[in-house]
């Protein structure tokens, strides 16, 4: 389907709005159209939109997409750029009008960061499906050993108009103790070309200079940038910016006010950013420390950015992948397995399957009791609901009596060795009977819905690994008998405390794990999960080797994702936590999530969480090579170019794999013989069948694509075949169930993408690719 993708860009090349829609239309392997009256009417469309671009006015622009979309007869996906806000000042209320229109119009709305889609809620006046897929981010460019001084002058990328901070650069240079002066980088927006000469008088006041360089060419473009002393972005009214994605991929890290929008992007790229107040005063004072040390204007070598165009661009395929006719297949039980992460698309199952409800427990006994006086007033059969209470080397045993004559609970003990939560989960599992299993903290108290709603889905669909949502009370001098008339709605609630932002930020930007990738492992949570005891047992449990807290729920997850768990999360099935969240796991200070990332990188292969530069037991990708056809040195060529991809490892299998391998002597340790056993905590496997060379970045260009079962053909001389540890692993679950071929299940459920050799650097071993392209 992606295939059958149109972009729909109008504009001059020169506009950032059209340069990006170009650079995704081509990165999505889409047709580009820029004229409307050439728009064939029966093919699916992207389009972005900014009002300032399809007319003289917002009106204007407005009655021309209408125009053309009433014609049109396909679906009609768009981006929206330059999101309408109250800054706007007079022309907020056209603006607002024009893209309600506009919208109104479309299946589907892109925008490009998480502070556009709330600025959206606040005009919209309809619900609309609104996705967050942000701007790509160009890879930064290496600085050179020696390189050139600066110029001694503040740098503002991008059109001159009012907001875009070439007049509060001018202020601030005004408490300015230093000699330099402002290059405009661009030209004037249209309607604004008196701003320059206004902009160069201004200046001149001040004794320093203002100038403008007109439009650069791309190809001109990052030199200029790296020229500059001081990069500066300091935008009235933004929502998204081009520029400063702009100044980060030539390397260098521009001074930006503080903003919602700016601490979204500093979450999305930690460090990328110079962030101070958003004041004159602060813009001064950062411009001063640039001043003194240039260095930290440039991108350092550990800043990990996201996204990048490919990474961009896998999120707009998989968004019109989703205009495909997709649809679940039906297990002989009743129960449904579904495509990719579509747990939408299950139909309702009338079942009331067991539920074994898993506490672990270490002396808690008030808060204990509340939850199992929760339980009793569940809305689900008590005769269905079994209660484990795990208690983890607690001096006494939890006092569960008083609940025995209305709950089926059971208690399990393990000895004190440390807080071991990972190992008293697994425990309360392995003393449940329940087809479902679900786990609550003894600290965390689930409203009389939480199990029926938990169970609803995890009953549907086998594969499903759920979350609910964990809101936080302060339950300070409560009794269970205050819990029970609280449910009872005899009384009202305790203090409600805030929820953990960037876990609602997260489900909202992902439309409750909808949408979910190989990095939403983080926003499972152990303290509210559900899923089968069946894919629990598969997975293998929670890993006992995490003592402490934190950790473990993560890599149960990431394990989980890569076994073909569908991750979802229930906002109705609400728990409420006895106190604040512990800590944030994606806030603080980036030291203490660098260690975690650390402690987490040798258990689960998220590359953002190995930035280390370290080999790992367990490899992101696994690779078998086929040696049918090669002699020595073109196996070790193949092999050599496929380890380019630091965490990799290899397979040689073939019956020549032996003796070929034998000739290299001792080379490099993740070169192995025959087949891999267990490939199921890596991330993807892919198999090399011929003469095929591997440039230096292809494994990163495939793994981009986000495809789950991938064809490459290499000339005449070889295939690559990609297929992901989720894809296979449910197809092989429910292969014999549905009486199909695993690898046709697979396709099924994840599709099947063919691409080129050259769109990744890969080539024949008779052609040597550009290892450095």
């Amino acid at each position: 389907m992606t295939g059958s993708i149109h972009h729909l860009v109008m504009g001059p090349v020169e506009h950032g709005v059209v340069r990006c829609a170009r650079e995704l239309a081509s990165a999505t392997a889409s047709p580009v159209i820029s004229d409307l009256e050439h728009l064939p009417l029966d093919t699916a469309i992207h389009v972005h939109f900014t009002d300032r671009l399809f007319g003289r006015t917002a009106q204007e622009a407005a009655d021309a997409f209408v125009d053309f979309a009433q014609r049109h007869r396909a679906p009609i996906t768009l981006t929206v750029h330059d999101v309408p806000q109250a800054s706007d000042g007079h022309a907020f209320e056209a603006r607002t009008h024009c893209y309600r229109r506009v919208i109104d119009c479309a299946a589907t709305v892109v925008v490009s960061s998480m502070h556009e889609r709330l600025l959206l809620e606040d005009v919209l006046d309809r619900r609309h499906d609104v996705r967050v897929i942000p701007l790509p981010i160009g890879r930064a460019a290496a600085r050179t050993a020696d390189p050139v001084a600066p110029r001694r002058v503040v740098g503002v990328l991008g059109f001159v108009y009012p907001g875009k901070g070439h007049e509060e650069v001018l202020g601030a240079m005004t408490k300015l103790d230093a000699d330099v002066d402002v290059l405009s980088i661009g030209s004037a927006s249209p309607g604004h070309e008196s701003m320059i000469g206004e902009l160069s008088s201004a200046a001149e006041q001040l004794g320093r200079s203002f100038t403008s360089t007109g439009f650069v060419p791309d190809a001109e473009l990052d030199e200029i940038l790296r020229s500059v002393a001081i990069p500066v972005a300091f935008h009235r009214h933004v929502s998204a910016s081009g520029s400063i994605n702009s100044w980060i991929a030539a390397g260098r890290r521009p001074l930006v006010p503080r903003s919602r929008y700016v601490e979204e992007m500093e979450a999305n790229s930690p460090g990328a950013l110079w962030i101070h107040e958003n004041s004159i005063e602060g813009l001064a004072a950062a411009m001063t420390e640039a001043l003194r040390h240039p260095d930290r204007t440039w991108q350092q070598h550990d800043v990990v950015t996201y996204p990048t165009l490919e990474q961009a661009a896998a999120l707009y395929r998989a968004l019109f992948d989703e205009q495909r006719a997709t649809a679940a297949h039906e297990l002989p039980d009743g129960r449904w397995v579904v495509p990719g992460n579509r747990w939408d698309l299950a139909p309702p199952v009338d079942r009331n399957p067991r539920v074994s409800v898993v506490i672990p427990y270490f002396r808690q006994q008030r808060q204990l009791e509340f939850v199992l006086t929760a339980l009793t007033l569940q809305s689900y059969p008590a005769a269905l609901l079994q209660v484990i209470v795990a208690d983890d080397g607690s001096p006494d045993a939890p006092d569960v009596d008083a609940f025995r004559s209305a709950l089926d609970v059971t208690v399990v003990r393990q000895e004190d060795l440390g807080f071991r939560a990972a190992a008293a989960r697994n425990l309360g599992a392995s003393a449940a009977d329940g087809e479902i299993l679900c786990f609550l903290d003894a600290d965390t108290v689930p409203e009389p819905g939480y199990i029926a709603e938990s169970a609803r889905l995890t009953g549907a669909v086998p594969d499903a690994l759920t979350v609910g949502r964990r809101r936080h009370a302060d339950l300070t001098g409560w009794s269970a008998d205050d819990v029970a008339e609280w449910f009872g709605g005899r009384s009202s609630g305790p203090p409600e405390l805030s929820e953990p932002g960037w876990l609602r930020d997260g489900y909202v930007r992902s439309r409750d794990l909808l949408d979910a990738d190989r990095r939403s492992y983080r926003y499972i949570i152990s303290a509210v999960m559900s899923c089968s005891r069946q894919l629990f047992c598969e997975i293998g449990g929670f890993d006992e080797t995490f003592v402490g807290y934190g950790g473990e729920d993560w890599d149960f997850a990431h394990r989980a994702y890569d076994a073909g768990a569908v991750l979802a999360h229930l906002p109705r099935a609400v728990a409420w936590h006895d106190g604040p969240e512990w800590a944030e796991r994606t806030g603080g200070d980036r030291e203490r999530k660098n260690l975690e990332a650390l402690m987490l990188s040798s258990r689960i292969t998220d590359p953002a969480a190995r930035t280390h530069g370290l080999v790992y037991a367990v490899p992101e990708i696994v690779v078998v090579v086929d040696s049918t056809g090669h002699s020595s040195a073109s196996l070790l060529a193949t092999v050599g170019s496929v380890l380019r991809k630091r965490d990799c490892a290899v397979w040689i299998d073939g019956p020549d794999a032996v003796s070929l391998r034998e000739q290299w002597g001792d080379v490099d340790p993740r070169i192995h013989l025959g087949r891999p056993d267990n490939t199921g905590r890596s991330h993807i496997v892919v198999h090399v069948h011929g003469l095929v060379l591997f440039g230096e970045h292809a494994l990163r260009r495939m793994l981009a694509t986000g495809a789950d079962r991938m064809t490459v053909d290499v000339g005449g001389s070889g295939v690559v075949e990609c297929r992901s540890s989720r894809s296979s692993a449910r197809a092989a679950r429910w292969a014999d169930a549905l009486g199909r071929d695993p690898l046709d299940v697979t396709e099924d459920l994840f599709g099947h993408m063919h691409r080129t050799a050259v769109e990744f650097g890969i080539s024949t071993g008779e052609h040597q690719p550009n290892l450095s392209w």
